[in-house]
C-alpha cells in the first residue's frame, strides 16, 4: 500500500515548455523589484522637495502632499501584491502538480482578485479626492469623468467580490 502512495506522490518530469513558462515570469519579478527601488527613491524625493520648499507649511498643499505619498503607498503594495503572487505561482508550479496546483491556484486567484481590486479603489478614491481639492486645475467635465471611472470600479469590486459566483 505504502508503495503504491509513495508512487501517486511522485511529481512527474516537467514539460520543457511549463518549465520555460515559469522561468519566464523571472523578468518580471525582477523588473516588478527596479520599478520598486525608482517608486522609493520618487517618494522620499517628493518629501526632501516639501521639506526644501516649505510646501508644508500650506495646510492644503500639505494634505495635497499627504495624498499623493499616500497614492505611491498604495501603488507600491500594488506592485508588491502582483509580485509576491508572482513568485508564490512560480513557487507553486514548481511544488504541486496536477488538480492540487489548479484548486490552489483558484484559492490564490481569489483572494489576490480581491485584494488587486480593493487597492485600486482605494488608489481612485484618492485620485478623486486630490482632482477635487485641486478643483481650480481640473474642468468640470474631468472631474465627472473621474467620478464616473470611480463608480465603474466601485460596481466592478461589487460584482466580482460582493456577489459569489455558484461555483
Amino acid at each position: 500500500m505504502s508503495e503504491q502512495q509513495n508512487e501517486d506522490r511522485k511529481i512527474p518530469a516537467s514539460d520543457p515548455v511549463i518549465r520555460l513558462t515559469r522561468y519566464a515570469q523571472v523578468p518580471i519579478l525582477l523588473g516588478l523589484s527596479i520599478a520598486m527601488v525608482l517608486f522609493l527613491v520618487t517618494f522620499f524625493v517628493d518629501i526632501y522637495d516639501a521639506i526644501q520648499s516649505f510646501e508644508f507649511l500650506d495646510r492644503k498643499k500639505t494634505i495635497l502632499l499627504i495624498l499623493n505619498l499616500l497614492d505611491m503607498v498604495f501603488i507600491a503594495n500594488l506592485v508588491i501584491m502582483v509580485a509576491t503572487n508572482t513568485y508564490n505561482t512560480f513557487r507553486l508550479k514548481a511544488l504541486v502538480q496536477g488538480d492540487d496546483y489548479i484548486q490552489q491556484g483558484e484559492k490564490a486567484y481569489r483572494r489576490m482578485k480581491h485584494r488587486i481590486v480593493s487597492t485600486i479603489i482605494i488608489i481612485s478614491s484618492i485620485h478623486v479626492l486630490s482632482e477635487l481639492l485641486e478643483f481650480s486645475q481640473t474642468t468640470p467635465l474631468q472631474v465627472a469623468a473621474l467620478l464616473g471611472f470611480h463608480l465603474v470600479l466601485l460596481a466592478t469590486y461589487v460584482v466580482t467580490n460582493v456577489f459569489k459566483s455558484s461555483d
